[in-house]
């Protein structure tokens, strides 16, 4: 990411920017990416641009954020029937539900408190409501992919990747903390809403030191990440992160 950083031409100012229009599949959203800001783990707790009540937590990330980590790799080593399984897609070596049973039971043999190390992109967007009004819209956040070359797509954002909107939400939870999706009321369409999303980038979904190419944006109903198929690059629903202007 950083390289990829380093070596980018762009040199647009955010005034002078003219965001493309990606609608959702339902054609209700529309969102326009802005620019964007990248943050290091090391350096998210003491920066003070982006409030910690915003957070999903009510409070700064952890520079040392530990995620409970599964070597399943070591796992498929070990267990001959379970790598099986794994190559397979579920098709050979063990049933889904001897599967199932042995996770229960072997995946804590192989689960650690790890640091991962993280990057935090926060991209500031304008969404317009499209469609009929309703009480309360679902804002479908976009996903940053990571593409390698002309064929690897790796979704580098993912489930729990949600972590910052600068708008307030309702607490779901008794501890005060904020669900990894986000809701917003449009009162009538074409209302629009200019925003911070920002997202957890992991290093455990894409190796930082890659000359890697990112997106951010949506994929097609008939696409998949980490499929060949799938080119952001060529995509209408993808921008290139280095054609954003960057903040800061």
């Amino acid at each position: 990411m950083e390289r990829f950083l380093e070596t980018s031409q762009t040199t647009m100012h955010v005034d002078d920017y003219v965001p493309v229009k990606i609608l959702m599949d339902n054609k209700n959203i529309q969102y326009e990416f802005l620019s964007y800001d990248l943050i290091d783990d090391k350096d998210i707790e003491t920066q003070t641009k982006y409030k910690a009540e915003y957070f999903i937590d009510g409070k700064l990330p952890s520079s040392d954020y530990v995620v409970a980590w599964t070597d399943f790799d070591a796992m498929a080593r070990d267990y001959p029937k379970f790598d099986e399984y794994r190559k397979s897609n579920g098709e050979k070596g063990m049933t889904d539900a001897e599967y199932e049973e042995f996770i229960r039971i072997h995946g804590p043999e192989y689960t650690t408190d790890k640091h991962i190390k993280t990057k935090y992109l926060f991209i500031r967007c304008r969404i317009t409501y499209t469609g009929a009004v309703r009480d309360t819209e679902w804002l479908a956040q976009p996903h940053v992919f990571a593409m390698h070359g002309n064929t690897k797509v790796i979704s580098v954002s993912g489930s729990g990747s949600y972590c910052y909107f600068d708008q307030p939400q309702p607490s779901l939870w008794e501890d005060g903390s904020r669900d990894d999706f986000f809701w917003y009321r449009f009162e009538k369409e074409g209302d629009s809403l200019e925003c911070v999303l920002g997202i957890r980038l992991r290093g455990d979904r894409v190796d930082f030191s890659e000359g890697n190419t990112y997106y951010i944006g949506f994929e097609s109903s008939t696409s998949y990440s980490d499929n060949d198929q799938f080119n952001p690059a060529i995509d209408n629903r993808c921008v290139a992160l280095d054609e954003l202007p960057k903040e800061g």
